[in-house]
C-alpha cells in the first residue's frame, strides 16, 4: 500500500500492517530492469534492524510511479528515458552548424586515410534508400534536400548516400579489408538489418534455425563477430553509423534499433582507428543535438557509453542477454552482491565499469567506509572461487557466466550456479579496524564461514567457547531447556568437528556468558580466533610429492608475512619462505612452482592445485602493498630529515 506518508505492507487476509516505511525513512527505490523486483532501501539508523527489503511483483513500474509522484526524491530509479525533457544548454543554429562541420571534416579525414573502400557508381539515384512510398511534395523536399547534401558532400568520390541510411544489402565493405574478412563483415551487416526488421528472416527455409530470430543472438553475433578483429571493429562501427545517418522516420522503430546497438557497441568495445573513433564521437554528438526525437536520446546515451568505454580494459567476451537488454533500454546493468552472512544486495552499474569502481558502490551501498581497504569482488562456481582484478570488467564475467551456462548442459546444477561475493582479501594489520561496525560485522561471518567449512583449525577447547558465543549472540542470555544447542553448533563448526563435541559443554559455557551483548559477544568470539598466528591467513587445499617427510595433503596458508605449509587441518606448520627469500612463483592450470633462497643457492617446491593463479594472484598482491608501505615508510622518514637539512642550510 502507498499513501502520501510512505509504503505500507499489508496482510491480504486482514489488512493488519506488518511494516511501515515512511518517505523520510527510505534512502532509495530500484526497481529490478530484467525481473519483477522492487528493492526498498531504509536509511541507516542507530538502531541495528534490516535495511534492505526485496518485494516481487509484476507492478513494480506502477509502484515506483507512485512512489516518485509523492516523493520525487525518490525517483532516482526514472532515467533520461522516462524523465521529462530537461535542457541543459540552448542549442543554437551555429552549434548545429559547427557540429555538422566536424562531421564533414571526419569523413573527410576518413577518406584521406585510404581506409575506406571507394563506392561503386551504380547510376541510381537518391531514391534507391528511401524507406517508403512519400507523398510528392515530401519527395520533392527530400529529393532537394539530398541533391544539396550531395553538392556539399562529394569528395573525392564519395556522396552522401555512402555515409547515410541504406535498407538495401552493401554491394561491398565500407572498408578496405582483407578477403578472407569481406565475406564476414558482409554477413554482419546482413546480421543488422535482420535485428532491425529491413531484412526478414525465411521461416519457411528450414535450414534457418529459430534461435537465428531471437534479437539477443543476433546482437551477440553482430558483437561477436566484431570483436574478433580490429579491422571488423572499425568495419561494423561504420555500418553503425552509416544506419544512424539521415534516416527518414526517425522515430521509426528501425531508425531506433540502430541506435539502440551503436549504444551498446560503444559500451562494449570502440573503433581501434583513431580516426574511426573520432567520426563515431562527432557523429554522436551530432545527433545529440537533436532533442526533439527518441533518436537524440539515443544519441546522448551512447555518448556517454563511449566516454566511460574509453581507457578501459578491453572485454573479452560477446554482452550477456541481462546486459542487452538493460543497454538497448537505456539502462545501467545490475547485479546481486552476495555476503558471507547469506544476505545480498542488487547494485547498479555501468556496463564498462570495472571491478574496482563495482566495489565502491558496493561499500557505499552496505554502508562500509569509503577508506576501508583489503576488500574484493569474488565470482564464485560451484565450490570454486576467484577474487576479480582490479581492472577487470564485471559485465565480462557475467557474459563468461552466460556462456559456460549455455555450454554445461552435462554439469550439475550446483557446478553451473555462479554468484559475486563481497569479502575481506587482504588482511594487511592497517587494513583491519573493528572499530567500524559494519567492518566487523564483515569479518565476523567471514571467519564464521571459514570456520563451518572447515578452514579454520581449533582445539577442542577453543571449539566449545566459539560454540557458547554462538550461542549467546543467537539465543542471549541462558535459559534453562531453551534452545537448540546442536543447531548452534552446526552453524558455527564443521559436521567433522560436531562428532567428538557435547552439547552439554557448550550449555555449561553458555551459562558463563550472562549479561554479555551481541557486538560484545561477537567481539569476544574475533578475540578468540586472534589466538592463532596465522587467523589472518588465507588457506588453500595443495598435495605434494616431492617429499616423504611431510604428508601428502598439505595446505597452503598465504598472508602478510609470507607462505607457509602445514599439515591440512591442523596449526602445525612445515615451513615459512617469508617474502625477502621467494625468488619467483609460477602458476600452471594445475601446479604451483615456488623458487626460493638466494643467488648462491636455491630450492623449488611444486605443489598441486588447481587455484594457482588464485594463489599467485595473492601473493603478487601481498608482495607489492609491502613494497609499496617500505617506500611510504621511506618517504616519511625522509621528508624530516630533507626539512632538518634545509634549517641548516
Amino acid at each position: 500500500a502507498i499513501n502520501m506518508v510512505g509504503v505500507l505492507l499489508l496482510k491480504p487476509e486482514d489488512k493488519v500492517i506488518l511494516f511501515e516505511f515512511p518517505f523520510k525513512d527510505i534512502e532509495s527505490i530500484l526497481l529490478d530492469p530484467s525481473e519483477n523486483f522492487v528493492t526498498i532501501t531504509l536509511q541507516k539508523s542507530d538502531i541495528e534492524k534490516q535495511r534492505v527489503f526485496v518485494l516481487e511483483t509484476s507492478e513494480k513500474t506502477e509502484i515506483g510511479a507512485l512512489i516518485a509522484s509523492y516523493c520525487p526524491s525518490l525517483a532516482n530509479w526514472i532515467r533520461e528515458a522516462e524523465a521529462p525533457l530537461r535542457r541543459v544548454k540552448q542549442i543554437t543554429n551555429e552549434d548545429r552548424l559547427r557540429l555538422h562541420n566536424q562531421l564533414i571534416n571526419c569523413r573527410r579525414a576518413l577518406v584521406d586515410s585510404n581506409t575506406l573502400r571507394k563506392p561503386i557508381d551504380d547510376g541510381k539515384g537518391f531514391l534507391k534508400n528511401t524507406l517508403r512510398k512519400l507523398s510528392a511534395k515530401k519527395l520533392e523536399k527530400l529529393r532537394a534536400e539530398a541533391l544539396t547534401n550531395e553538392q556539399g558532400e562529394v569528395y573525392k568520390g564519395f556522396s552522401h548516400t555512402y555515409w547515410a541510411f541504406s535498407k538495401m544489402i552493401l554491394p561491398q565493405t565500407l572498408t578496405n579489408l582483407p578477403d578472407p574478412d569481406e565475406q564476414g563483415s558482409l554477413e554482419i551487416f546482413s546480421l543488422i538489418l535482420t535485428y532491425s526488421g529491413l531484412f526478414p528472416v525465411n521461416k519457411e527455409d528450414a535450414n534457418v534455425n529459430k534461435e537465428e530470430e531471437d534479437h539477443v543472438l543476433l546482437i551477440q553475433s553482430v558483437l561477436d563477430k566484431a570483436m574478433k578483429k580490429d579491422c571488423l571493429v572499425n568495419e561494423v562501427f561504420l555500418q553503425l553509423m552509416k544506419q544512424t545517418t539521415d534516416h527518414p522516420e526517425p522515430n521509426s522503430r528501425v531508425n531506433l534499433r540502430h541506435w539502440s546497438l551503436l549504444a551498446l557497441a560503444c559500451s562494449i568495445i570502440l573503433p581501434v582507428d583513431k580516426i574511426v573513433r573520432k567520426y563515431l564521437l562527432a557523429h554522436l554528438k551530432k545527433c545529440s543535438a537533436d532533442f526533439v526525437t527518441e533518436e537524440g536520446k539515443y544519441a546522448r546515451f551512447a555518448e556517454r557509453c563511449f566516454q566511460k568505454t574509453l581507457g578501459t580494459r578491453r572485454r573479452q567476451w560477446p554482452p550477456s542477454k541481462q546486459e542487452i537488454m538493460c543497454t538497448i533500454n537505456r539502462r545501467p546493468i545490475y547485479a546481486r552482491f552476495h555476503f558471507m552472512d547469506g544476505q545480498f544486495h542488487a547494485v547498479e552499474f555501468d556496463p564498462s565499469a570495472t571491478a574496482q569502481e563495482v566495489l565502491k558502490l558496493v561499500k557505499a551501498k552496505i554502508g562500509l567506509r569509503d577508506t576501508a581497504e583489503g576488500y574484493a569482488i569474488y565470482e564464485v562456481l560451484g565450490q570454486q572461487e576467484r577474487s576479480l582484478l582490479n581492472d577487470e570488467k564485471v559485465a565480462d564475467v557475467m557474459s563468461k557466466w552466460e556462456k559456460y551456462r549455455a555450454a554445461g548442459g552435462t554439469l550439475s546444477r550446483q557446478s553451473r550456479h555462479h554468484m559475486f561475493l563481497f569479502k575481506k582479501h587482504l588482511f594487511l594489520d592497517e587494513y583491519i579496524n573493528l572499530n567500524d561496525p559494519v567492518e566487523k560485522e564483515l569479518l565476523y561471518y567471514q571467519v564464521l564461514c571459514d570456520l563451518r567449512s572447515d578452514r579454520f583449525p581449533v582445539t577442542d577447547m577453543e571449539a566449545v567457547m566459539l560454540c557458547a558465543l554462538r550461542a549467546q549472540i543467537e539465543l542471549g542470555d541462558y535459559t534453562s531447556g531453551v534452545g537448540d544447542y546442536r543447531q548452534v553448533m552446526s552453524h558455527c563448526l564443521p559436521p567433522r568437528l560436531l562428532v567428538n563435541l557435547q552439547k552439554e559443554h557448550v550449555s555449561m559455557h553458555h551459562q558463563s556468558l550472562l549479561g554479555l551483548n551481541v557486538e560484545e559477544a561477537k567481539q569476544s568470539f574475533l578475540n578468540l580466533i586472534q589466538c592463532w598466528p596465522l587467523h589472518k591467513a588465507t588457506l588453500f587445499d595443495v598435495t605434494q610429492s616431492f617429499t616423504s617427510n611431510w604428508p601428502k595433503s598439505l595446505w597452503m596458508a598465504v598472508d602478510q608475512r609470507g607462505v607457509h605449509l602445514l599439515e591440512a587441518r591442523t596449526r602445525n606448520v612445515l615451513t615459512t619462505y617469508e617474502y625477502e627469500s621467494i625468488m619467483d612463483y609460477t602458476p600452471s592450470l594445475n601446479h604451483m612452482l615456488i623458487i626460493t633462497g638466494t643467488d648462491k643457492k636455491q630450492s623449488k617446491i611444486i605443489v598441486n592445485t588447481n587455484q594457482a593463479f588464485q594463489m599467485s594472484n595473492l601473493i603478487r598482491e601481498y608482495m607489492e602493498k609491502i613494497v609499496e608501505g617500505r617506500e611510504r615508510a621511506k618517504s616519511i622518514q625522509n621528508g624530516p630529515d630533507m626539512m632538518g637539512v634545509m634549517a641548516t642550510d
